[in-house]
């Protein structure tokens, strides 16, 4: 809201255009009256005013002396003059003089309002670019024009909330080094940058806690398609001078909460300890065992046992982290492949760790890249090999009801590394590269026996249902079979 302050020596008047700008401009508060130009400097040495309404012609101080003062004292004030018919051109050496408009009286509600509308617009943007570099410079605790702070958010309480859309990026820095406003149709909110693109810094002007958490609610529930989302609030009011902070402990707060798998709403946490959690040297000898004797289903089960705890009691991402480059080491002191490649292993583990939905398939993830890449069924077979295995196999056993599962049986290997396989060599899934053969099987058969029966043709490419067939094909081709043999 912008401030006006009104100036007439005629009280109808002054409630005139309060009630004008009360009805019909949102966007400004009557911070003030005056009923002279004396009252009227009294007041602008006190309070910061966005506009300034003043009649020309007052008892002593006139309009214009007074539009002359109030732009030494305050700048960047706007000012509409408001002058009778008799000094029209009194007005228009003011307008000459810096003033932004005037009105003839009797005032005209429509001319008052485009304006207000007008000097609205201005103020708009101006402290848009003013906001757009203070706002930054404070959230990241920079120095900044402590005048031009006050003017945009004077003595305003707001709340704070700090967002991880997505899993934790471990890696990051512990602290907000830049930041810039982030643009959004979002009215409630102000929005910055936070460390990454996936984390955003909300602040909002005080309306009530209540009001506060149902627009964070809904804007968080909007960010669709996401496993992780992690929202730290503040429960009491802050001048914006506590922002960075609020940045500094929500970012601590982050690291000790953000859960893999969950949407959290959390208030700022006053402990800002950060616990590292360690496996059992007893566990991390019996995984050395598990593997140096090949028994790779117990290493599996060991993975998947953690990932039940983790789920379970909701283990902070950020000990999860911890725990799983223990056991990268400890693999890396038992099989020398992955010795070999300890840093990459280590980096493709943060990736890991940043795309999971959940621990369970982050586990899953972990083993395939630890024991599969060392322990495939046929350790001569490079992943290039495995790949021209899988699709061979594919090609020869699809009329067979044929699953992700039983090839990774075939092979060896589990589903999460044959897709990571199918990923590096080529732009196609298992599913979509066996519909493929089938649908290219399929087509060759109508063509080459077009009175062959429809079921019939669906079993010999490995589908039981024909009905299910035909949708498939369809899918595939743009045609439901029988259109596709008529050439339609």
């Amino acid at each position: 809201m912008y401030h006006v302050l009104i100036v007439d020596d005629e009280q109808p008047s002054i409630r005139f255009v309060r009630s004008i700008i009360e009805q019909f401009s949102h966007g400004f508060h009557v911070a003030g009256t005056a009923s002279s130009g004396d009252f009227a400097i009294e007041f602008l040495q006190t309070h910061n005013v966005d506009l300034l309404i003043t009649d020309i012609s007052m008892h002593g101080m006139n309009g214009i002396e007074l539009a002359q003062i109030a732009r030494k004292m305050q700048p960047d004030i706007h000012i509409v003059i408001i002058s009778g018919y008799g000094e029209f051109e009194y007005a228009q050496g003011a307008i000459q003089a810096g003033v932004d408009d005037y009105l003839l009286k009797p005032i005209n509600i429509t001319k008052l309002t485009a304006i207000l509308e007008s000097i609205h617009r201005k103020l708009d943007l101006k402290n848009a670019d003013l906001n757009a570099s203070v706002l930054p410079a404070i959230a990241c605790h920079q120095p900044y024009n402590t005048e031009t702070a006050k003017q945009l958010y004077g003595k305003k309480s707001y709340r704070f909330a700090y967002i991880r859309l997505g899993n934790l990026d471990v890696l990051l820095p512990k602290s907000l080094g830049a930041t810039s406003l982030f643009m959004s149709n979002e009215e409630s909110f102000q929005i910055l940058r936070g460390r990454d693109d996936a984390e955003r810094i909300l602040i909002a002007e005080d309306k009530g806690l209540d009001e506060f958490l149902s627009y964070l609610s809904v804007y968080l529930t909007s960010q669709n398609g996401l496993p992780t989302w992690t929202a730290i609030y503040t429960v009491s009011i802050q001048p914006i001078e506590e922002l960075p902070s609020f940045i500094h402990s929500a970012i601590n707060t982050l690291y000790q909460k953000t859960v893999l798998g969950r949407h959290q709403i959390l208030q700022l946490s006053s402990n800002t300890a950060s616990e590292k959690i360690r496996l059992p040297d007893a566990d991390l000898k019996q995984l050395s065992h598990f593997i140096s004797f090949g028994k790779t289903h117990m290493v599996r089960d060991y993975f998947f046992s953690l990932a039940d705890v983790w789920e379970r009691s909701r283990t902070p991402q950020r000990q999860v982290w911890h725990m799983g480059r223990q056991i990268i080491h400890q693999t890396a002191a038992v099989i020398p492949s992955v010795n070999n490649h300890l840093e990459d292993i280590l980096q493709q583990f943060n990736d890991l760790l940043l795309n999971a939905h959940s621990y369970h398939d982050l586990m899953n993830s972990l083993y395939s890249l630890l024991i599969d890449s060392g322990n495939i069924r046929n350790q001569k077979m490079s992943t290039q090999e495995l790949y021209e295995f899988a699709k061979d196999y594919i090609r020869t056993n699809y009329t067979q009801p044929l699953s992700m599962q039983s090839v990774c049986d075939e092979m060896g290997i589990s589903q999460t590394y044959l897709s990571r396989i199918f990923r590096k060599y080529s732009d196609t899934t298992f599913n979509v590269f066996l519909t493929q053969c089938r649908m290219e099987a399929a087509m060759k058969l109508l063509r080459e026996k077009p009175n062959l029966l429809l079921r019939d043709v669906a079993v010999c490419v490995g589908y039981d249902d024909s009905s299910y067939f035909t949708k498939v094909f369809r899918q595939y081709t743009g045609k439901t079979p029988s259109q596709w043999i008529s050439g339609e």
